[in-house]
């Protein structure tokens, strides 16, 4: 199936499930106005999705994880945003890699965000329990962040310089898959 097929397909599955679990879960224990507040932010996502910001809920709000949402590409930071799923096996043997990432360079410095078009929240949460996830994690079940920077395979992982730029040219995305190759793109980017 083609990319653009497999998006629009994986978009349509996902918000009919999302919109499936809101109106249960707002039957059983959400007041009306936390359905409506999740539908008003995927509204205003895509709204913002030709806009310079972008921002998604965030997914673990425990401990320093931010609660509400989480500002994908901030001005004046180096930005590594990370595409993934829970079920893609090399997600899961990068995620030790991306902690060392964490330890090495302090939030100033590197803006890590993962981002998954995954609806099930309590099973992004084990994941990120269960590999130890340190920075914060979005869904994006509207798939609008996957569009905007055409993450259409799990990995995707993008380097933007602190102006916004690219890391490696006209494309943000980079090859890079252990914490070795990560720091030879972004150490470039901090002499700069």
């Amino acid at each position: 199936m083609p990319s653009n097929n497999r998006r629009e397909f994986l978009a349509t599955v996902s918000t009919g499930f999302a919109v499936s679990l809101t109106g249960c879960a707002s039957q059983v224990s959400r007041p009306a106005t936390t359905s409506q507040s999740r539908t008003d932010t995927t509204a205003n996502n895509s709204e913002t999705a030709t806009n310079s910001t972008l921002a998604l809920p965030s997914v673990v709000t425990h401990d320093d994880f931010p609660d509400g949402e989480v500002t994908l590409k901030p001005d004046g930071k180096i930005v590594l945003l990370n595409f993934f799923a829970t079920w893609c096996r090399p997600c899961q043997e990068e995620m030790p890699d991306f902690r060392k990432l964490r330890e090495a360079y302090d939030t100033e410095t590197l803006h890590m965000v993962s981002i998954t078009p995954e609806v099930d929240e309590t099973l992004i949460r084990q994941f990120w329990d269960e590999y130890e996830g340190t920075w914060p994690v979005v869904n994006d079940p509207g798939l609008v962040a996957t569009d905007r920077w055409n993450a259409n395979s799990y990995p995707t992982n993008l380097v933007f310089d602190s102006d916004g730029t690219p890391a490696t040219g006209e494309e943000p995305a980079v090859s890079a898959r252990t914490f070795e190759e990560f720091k030879s793109v972004i150490e470039p980017l901090l002499e700069a």
